[in-house]
């Protein structure tokens, strides 16, 4: 049997309730651009946006207007990463400035993270690796009153002392 070769990700969709509340929170608070929109279906089906932050990619994130009101999400979480610290703080300091409740900082030893809801519930997580590996699950909270140096000191400090702690390319390497 052939194997499938690289493989990476390439987006998400997600089933919304309410389109323009979702529009909005993913253009003006995480930055995505539409890049298409319409109905499927020969016109006659559900609304898609399509967004992305990438012009590589078409789209990152397609929204279909196909979940009926009253009908839990099934998405556990949607992850960005970013490439350091005070990219996530952006996220967490963008997220209370629009008065979202339930944003969690969290420190998972290996990345430092942001969690918070968009409009119907999904979880968010923005977030950023770490040079070095430790078991998982992992999680401390994030104290954001600290400098990004004094949170990224703090936690090489707290993992270094980890039983599980390995500089990643060693973790990269038994993979």
């Amino acid at each position: 049997m052939v194997g499938l070769g690289e493989m990476t990700f390439g987006h998400v969709g997600i089933n919304v309730i309410r389109m323009e509340p979702m529009v909005e929170f993913y253009t003006k608070l995480l930055g995505f651009k539409i890049t298409d929109r319409g109905h499927g279906g020969g016109g006659k089906g559900p609304e898609l946006v399509f967004l992305s932050r990438d012009p590589e990619e078409h789209h990152q994130i397609v929204l279909a207007s196909t979940r009926p009101a009253g009908v839990p999400s099934t998405i556990n979480q949607i992850s960005f990463r970013v490439k350091e610290l005070s990219m996530v703080r952006a996220a967490y300091d963008k997220a209370v400035g629009a008065g979202i409740e339930g944003i969690e900082p969290v420190d998972h030893g290996n990345a430092l993270s942001v969690y918070f809801p968009d409009p119907e519930g999904n979880r968010i997580e923005v977030y950023m690796s770490l040079p070095w590996y430790v078991s998982q699950p992992h999680r401390d909270p994030i104290n954001f009153d600290l400098s990004d140096e004094e949170v990224l000191a703090n936690n090489e400090e707290k993992c270094s002392r980890d039983p599980s702690f390995l500089p990643i390319e060693e973790w990269k390497a038994k993979f």
